[in-house]
């Protein structure tokens, strides 16, 4: 038996296993946010409607440098941010990268907070820098739920 491998064949199978790797690896990459979808959140912040659609913020939830167990803990705090008329004038998308290792010290740099990354966040979660009026802020994003990235943590505004 007479097997010949020409460079044709060999080009050939190349191009295929170089698909077969990238069609591989797209699907294990982490989920990143889109500015896009990042500024109609921020819209619905502003409007105050983040409550009406459930499941944007879940439990536990990252506020600042503390956690909050509590679905009533994280519904209270939305409900006092419309009744204060918060709103992240101005917003503007300044990056967003995937969680890693060290992601938590944007939160607090404290074990509580490591302990809450470690559990509670994945591939799929991203932090997103904006920068608005009043300083920066810090959210803690996920994959989208009824069109909106979730909500798993925020922080600022920080000067």
């Amino acid at each position: 038996m007479n097997i010949r491998i020409t460079a044709q064949t060999i080009a050939r199978f190349m191009i295929v296993a170089t698909i077969a790797f990238a069609s591989v690896s797209c699907a294990s990459a982490p989920y990143v946010q889109k500015e896009k979808g990042v500024l109609k959140l921020v819209s619905l912040i502003n409007e105050g409607g983040v409550s009406e659609v459930e499941g944007l913020t879940p439990t536990p939830f990252a506020l600042d440098s503390e956690t909050l167990y509590l679905e009533s803990d994280v519904s209270t705090f939305w409900k006092n941010l419309k009744a204060a008329s918060f709103e992240m004038t101005d917003a503007r998308f300044v990056e967003t990268e995937p969680v890693g290792p060290d992601s938590y010290k944007v939160f607090a740099d404290t074990f509580d907070m490591k302990n809450f990354f470690e559990k509670y966040t994945g591939k799929d979660t991203s932090i997103v820098s904006l920068d608005t009026r009043d300083g920066r802020y810090y959210l803690l994003l996920e994959r989208k739920v009824q069109g909106y990235p979730k909500v798993r943590g925020l922080k600022g505004p920080v000067k």
